[in-house]
């Protein structure tokens, strides 16, 4: 009776000490390893406050997506009754911690999956086995909310797919949402069509041709008059419904693309590239872009470069090959033993091997940016797969060694990762020029993007910086920053120029430097002053 209750909720207790200790993170040492990017979505949040919108706004320089459901919707009526900026941060992530276990519990609601395994599971996205995943995803929070918006679609598709909701009134509420929800994730850009859509479409089409319909079909055709009975079979079967409703997301997420095309993008304004090419398959590029996408697949699960092998961080690395052994092993296995049945377990695990294949293949062919955190929309759907193997038919004993060896894996990795969060504070450096520029009432300048928007909220929204390419040219850089910035009119008074010590000494001749007053200087920041605004673009060269 005592084991039963305790393997009940076992998993329960755990999940709930991870919550616990991930808000106490939260509550002391959230900024640690907080950049601009991230700190953007904060400026952004409070100025959707000021102007009493919650999408979006047209006085906001975009990056390259317009994020219609994002963390903007927990922050901004936050900064409508509160000033401090770690707590709004502190409760979004709680919140968002909160949304993606339920949309994991939603998605495999379907799957029908023992509880216990959904629960452990799911606990492991909540777990920082890596520098990526607690960057991006439990203190960073830039991924979070992609995850959750996943879980929820392809919760949906499972659903609608067995029509698991067999009241009709629900059904068309699941439909109705499902392409709404398709809409919006191309009404966001590329992203969602990459790591949901496309390899949705493709697995729904391989999975029907290895459907008994299609391969009856195969056999009849040419030889039988029958194949023409064969050919509508198929599209009667359970299988084409998997068609049918991806190819239904599909069209909606293009019509939401095409509304981006010409509608968003004329409306709001966005910083553009070159168009994404295909690479030059010579002298060394390809393999490049293979080592490339094998090193961010890498560094996903902890690998950390340039460590000596018997080092604590060597160790890590070495777990960083083992997570991805166990990963490769339980997947295979699960093809193998879920192929029998060719129900939605084996879809799951179809899934994930089409939407690795079509994203490697677009980082590895394609001049796209590739970052270990792209990953992290194919990762999370190798959870569902963890849960169908470990309660799959595999021995017992395989499937107790293969748990212990991957507990034990993530429990090193995450106090390797946690550890260092605690005692490396990449933001240390920037707090005393920050504190300086709120104590001497310096608010508003310029900096290089990665020491602007931080500033701003490591000083609680009080110092606002606008983003420059050098202190060369002084050219505005337009990227995740309000427009007014960049408007001569908006601030009265002195600003500054805040710059790295190798910054300074890189354009120790530029006119900016040369004419500015030096008031800080601490061997790691500079920062120098000037009249106006006006006064300091006049020295752009």
């Amino acid at each position: 009776m005592m084991k039963s209750k305790i393997a009940k909720s076992g998993p329960f207790v755990l999940l709930g000490l991870i919550l616990l200790a991930l808000v106490f993170l939260n509550a002391f040492w959230q900024d640690q390893w907080l950049d601009s990017d991230m700190a953007a979505e904060m400026i952004f949040s409070r100025l959707l406050a000021e102007e009493g919108h919650i999408f979006g706004t047209a006085d906001w320089y975009y990056s390259t997506e317009f994020r219609v459901l994002y963390t903007q919707l927990v922050m901004t009526p936050l900064f409508s009754f509160m000033d401090s900026w770690h707590l709004i941060r502190m409760l979004t992530n709680v919140t968002a911690y909160v949304l993606m276990l339920l949309s994991y519990f939603y998605m495999m609601k379907p799957l029908k999956v023992r509880r216990s395994l959904t629960v452990l599971t799911g606990a492991i996205l909540l777990l920082p086995f890596s520098e990526t995943m607690i960057t991006h995803m439990q203190m960073g929070n830039t991924y979070m909310v992609h995850v959750i918006l996943l879980f929820f679609f392809f919760g949906m598709f499972l659903r609608l797919v067995k029509r698991a909701e067999s009241h009709l009134v629900r059904m068309w509420v699941v439909r109705i949402l499902y392409v709404l929800l398709a809409v919006v994730f191309g009404l966001s850009g590329v992203r969602y069509l990459l790591a949901m859509q496309c390899p949705l479409l493709i697995a729904s089409v391989i999975y029907l041709m290895g459907s008994d319909e299609f391969q009856m079909f195969r056999r009849q055709f040419g030889v039988s008059q029958n194949w023409g009975k064969c050919w509508k079979s198929i599209w009667k079967s359970d299988k084409a419904v998997y068609l049918y409703y991806s190819l239904l997301g599909v069209l909606a997420a293009v019509a939401g693309y095409g509304v981006n095309v010409l509608w968003v993008s004329r409306k709001f304004v966005f910083q553009t590239y070159d168009a994404t090419n295909f690479i030059a398959v010579y002298q060394g590029i390809l393999w490049e872009r293979v080592q490339n996408a094998l090193g961010s697949l890498l560094m996903l699960f902890g690998y950390i470069p340039d460590k000596g092998f018997l080092s604590l961080r060597g160790l890590i690395t070495l777990i960083s090959f083992v997570l991805i052994g166990i990963f490769c092993y339980c997947g295979v296995r699960t093809w193998k033993n879920c192929k029998k049945s060719y129900g939605q377990h084996f879809f799951v695990v179809l899934f994930l091997a089409v939407a690795l294949a079509v994203n490697v293949f677009v980082f590895v062919f394609t001049t796209s940016t590739m970052v270990p955190r792209y990953y992290i929309t194919i990762l999370i759907f190798a959870l569902p797969m963890l849960a169908i193997y470990f309660g799959g038919e595999e021995p017992l004993l395989d499937r107790a060694l293969t748990g212990m060896l991957l507990a034990l894996c993530l429990c090193m990795s995450m106090a390797k990762v946690t550890l260092s969060f605690l005692t490396v504070d990449k933001n240390a450096d920037k707090r005393a020029a920050a504190a300086y520029l709120e104590e001497n009432g310096y608010d508003f300048g310029f900096a290089t993007y990665w020491n602007a928007n931080i500033v701003t909220e490591l000083t609680d929204g009080k110092v606002e910086v606008g983003n420059i390419l050098d202190p060369g040219s002084l050219e505005y850089f337009k990227w995740s920053s309000p427009v007014k910035y960049y408007e001569e009119a908006y601030h009265q008074g002195e600003v500054f120029l805040l710059l790295t010590a190798e910054e300074a000494q890189a354009y120790e001749e530029a006119r900016a430097l040369q004419n500015g007053e030096k008031v800080y200087e601490d061997g790691k920041y500079v920062i120098f002053v000037y009249e106006n605004a006006h006064e300091l673009m006049s020295f752009a060269e």
